[in-house]
């Protein structure tokens, strides 16, 4: 096995997560952290699919021993007098490294967990170290510019990591950072001393609540402490500016009604503290030697709690691919395009699923100046110029403009499987009462599936086009083919065979219905898939079905949330 030596500039999630990856596949690898830890960060909510990859690393132990909040779900109270609404993360444990809760965290215990588990497998991590500049001239290596203190150095590696956070020097020193015209948000938080006010299904959910002036997220932390705070519009600041922060929080998060009945009279136990410029993207986010992760790369909004999983699954991610470049010189580009598609799909991903959800709650809250600017209702919506999710929604509709008005349903549905039973929060509340709904989905999905006798696939071929897969238990990246057509659309979320092409050419060639094809893919061994398969297969514009009036049959786009479930996208 050809073997790398990696520079990773972050002592973070991301940064600490590549490093055991790398660490795991057999490479050399050192970290270059500007602070000395424990160090302060905001962001305490994990995913599922965090644990996943923390448990695949062997972290589980010390994960299990920290003894971190448990979270079963995110709680919504999304909009003007609606029921709260949760998003439970219950799943099947069809897999040991498959979770059904993620933790919830002080990101300054959680990552000095991370980087004692680094440092205890003889993993060089280097603190107060600031890297001031990346040399990338050199074809076989790359060379960091080092400070410690008045002390400067240089370092040489085969490849660098960029997981400096939204500070990354690499990330800044490229100038590949676009920021969002759509998310102009900026938070403004504090803590609050408060003991978990439910002790059922409830205890330890996440809440995000909205009122006028934007909305309101509330994290239990630890026992008896939550982080409290506000995304308000970027307008805003000036008012920030001239009130002083302390005084503008105060003023503000009594006007979010339904999260004062949560805080009651809890006592705020610390300074109030604020975050601008969060939302952004690269252009792009590898090549030659380098790999911007986590916040260097990009950053959304904190809705779903979705930054420490992205900066995880990108760590696996570039650690996957350094392996398989250092091994198989030969597919770098090849390697580079995955490894921007993959990122550019989670980061897009999470996107659309927020635009919807503003989307929905622009509707239900009285018109505001935070709300309205979050409304989509134009298919040259320029905000969104730049996102592939957005030109796919916008061109999959004959009436552009009819797709996006029809948009905020997509949020619609998913409010709809996880609404409580009662208008108010309450220990009543069970996971089980969410069943029923989901019975009802799954019908209504089963029924319109069953109704296509007649299924037609975009463009002349299928077509099995190269990509690359993380291998589960390994974490190596291996070459996979997935199901395309003759022009550029693709499936990237299965890896299949020639078997399953030639069952979709029959069926392009044939025309035959889902109950057909259902049969003929459970005779090549994917029957447990067939259905997930069909509706992302429709979702992603490769199929089109009919019934036997030869009416389209549709199927709601669904909001894809990476992180939970029982598929990771690492």
């Amino acid at each position: 096995m050809a073997r790398s030596k990696v520079a990773v500039i972050g002592g973070g999630p991301a940064g600490c997560v590549a490093a055991l990856t790398l660490d795991k596949l057999g490479h050399e690898v050192e970290v270059y952290e500007r602070d000395t830890f424990p160090r302060y960060r905001v962001g305490e909510s994990l995913l599922p699919g965090t644990m996943s990859i923390l448990n695949r690393l062997g972290l589980q132990d010390r994960i299990d021993a920290a003894d971190f909040v448990k979270k079963p779900s995110a709680t919504f109270l999304w909009g003007q007098d609606q029921a709260p609404w949760t998003f439970s993360f219950a799943a099947p444990r069809i897999a040991p490294w498959v979770f059904d809760h993620a933790v919830q965290v002080k990101r300054e215990e959680f990552d000095q967990l991370l980087m004692d588990e680094a440092r205890s497998r003889g993993i060089p991590v280097h603190e107060a170290t600031t890297v001031t500049a990346v040399d990338l001239s050199a074809p076989d290596r790359v060379t960091l510019a080092l400070r410690q203190g008045e002390r400067t150095s240089q370092v040489s590696a085969d490849y660098v990591i960029d997981a400096g956070g939204s500070g990354g020097p690499l990330s800044r020193q490229l100038g590949v950072r676009r920021y969002d015209e759509f998310y102009k948000n900026f938070a403004i938080w504090s803590y609050f001393a408060l003991t978990d006010p439910f002790k059922g299904d409830l205890r330890g959910t996440t809440y995000s609540i909205t009122f006028d002036d934007g909305w309101v997220w509330l994290i239990p932390v630890k026992e008896g402490l939550y982080s409290v705070g506000l995304v308000i519009d970027r307008s805003r600041a000036a008012e920030v500016r001239e009130m002083g922060a302390d005084a503008f929080y105060r003023a503000t998060l009594p006007k979010a009604r339904r999260a004062m009945e949560i805080l009651g009279d809890a006592e705020m136990v610390d300074q109030v503290r604020i975050v601008q410029d969060w939302s952004y993207d690269a252009g792009h986010f590898s090549a030659d030697r380098y790999f911007l992760c986590g916040d260097a790369a990009c950053f959304t909004d904190p809705l779903f709690s979705q930054g420490v999983h992205l900066a995880s699954q990108s760590a696996v991610s570039a650690a996957a691919a350094i392996d398989r470049m250092s091994a198989h010189q030969e597919e770098a580009d090849a390697v580079h395009a995955w490894y921007n598609r993959s990122y550019r799909d989670a980061y897009e991903g999470y996107h659309q699923f927020l635009a919807s959800f503003y989307t929905f709650a622009s509707f239900t809250e009285p018109e505001s100046e935070f709300w309205l600017k979050r409304r989509i209702t134009e298919s040259d919506d320029q905000r969104l110029a730049r996102k592939q999710w957005f030109d796919r929604l916008s061109a999959g509709d004959e009436d552009g403009d009819q797709a996006v008005s029809d948009f905020h349903d997509r949020a619609a549905t998913m409010i709809r499987i996880g609404r409580h039973q009662r208008q108010e929060l309450s220990d009543e509340y069970s996971e089980s009462e969410l069943d029923a709904a989901r019975v009802r989905w799954i019908a209504e999905l089963t029924k319109r599936l069953n109704s296509i006798t007649r299924l037609v696939w975009t463009g002349s071929k299928v077509m099995l086009k190269p990509h690359y897969k993380v291998e589960p238990l390994s974490l190596r990246l291996a070459p996979v083919h997935v199901l395309a057509d003759d022009g550029d659309r693709d499936l990237t979320q299965y890896a299949m065979d020639e078997d399953v092409r030639r069952v979709f050419q029959d069926m392009a060639e044939e025309g035959f219905g889902y109950r057909t094809l259902v049969k003929r893919l459970g005779a090549v061994g994917r029957q447990e898939i067939s259905a997930q398969l069909v509706t992302r297969l429709m979702e992603a514009g490769l199929l089109t079905g009919y019934n036997a009036d030869g009416e389209p049959v549709r199927i709601q786009g669904r909001l894809h949330f990476g992180g939970v479930g029982v598929e990771y996208e690492v």
